[in-house]
């Protein structure tokens, strides 16, 4: 009997193995090669920090992995909280973080390009400037006057000009925030 425990405990530990594995590999795919990384603690403070949302505003993460940002500015007071991801691992991560945590924020397995973003007001991105570039044309025609799209780290090349936040000031290239205002 206890044999099959342990071998169902061996099996399953790696069946879990192999869907993260899976759902990695194909979420980096359907992604074109922006990889599920996460915000350090330090680098959330700093977003908390220079980025001040109110209750009224209507905030989407595009790439939400874990789900971070949404509970960041779930902390800061925001009621309408989406967030789309293409790796079914970081979306189940996210959802059980966020009902362990008690955040209200929703999570989508779903490619953000496929998502109307008309209803949003403040547009959240941790990609990187390849992504950033194909979603130019989709932000210029999907978002509303005044909406903001805050980008950490990675620039919108050839777009508005954004004001830019420093948080690091010893090396200006880490840290940086992005704002831009349609």
């Amino acid at each position: 009997m206890q044999v099959v425990f342990i071998l169902f405990t061996i099996f399953l530990i790696l069946a879990v193995l192999m869907v993260w594995s899976l759902s990695t590999m194909v979420g980096l795919i359907r992604a074109r090669g922006v990889p599920f990384v996460t915000l350090r603690k330090s680098q959330l403070q700093a977003i908390g920090k220079y980025v001040k949302l109110n209750p009224f505003d209507r905030l989407v993460d595009l790439g939400c992995g874990d789900g971070r940002v949404l509970r960041l500015f779930a902390r800061q007071g925001v009621k309408v909280l989406h967030g789309y991801d293409v790796n079914l691992w970081a979306c189940f991560l996210a959802g059980s973080i966020n009902f362990i945590k008690g955040v209200k924020a929703e999570i989508y397995f779903k490619n953000f390009n496929q998502v109307n973003l008309k209803e949003y007001n403040i547009v959240f991105c941790y990609l990187l400037e390849g992504s950033l570039k194909r979603l130019r044309d989709k932000f210029d025609r999907e978002l509303k006057p005044g909406t903001k799209v805050v980008s950490y780290a990675f620039e919108i090349k050839d777009w508005r000009k954004p004001k830019i936040i420093y948080t690091n000031l010893e090396n200006k290239k880490l840290g940086r925030i992005f704002i831009y205002t349609i």
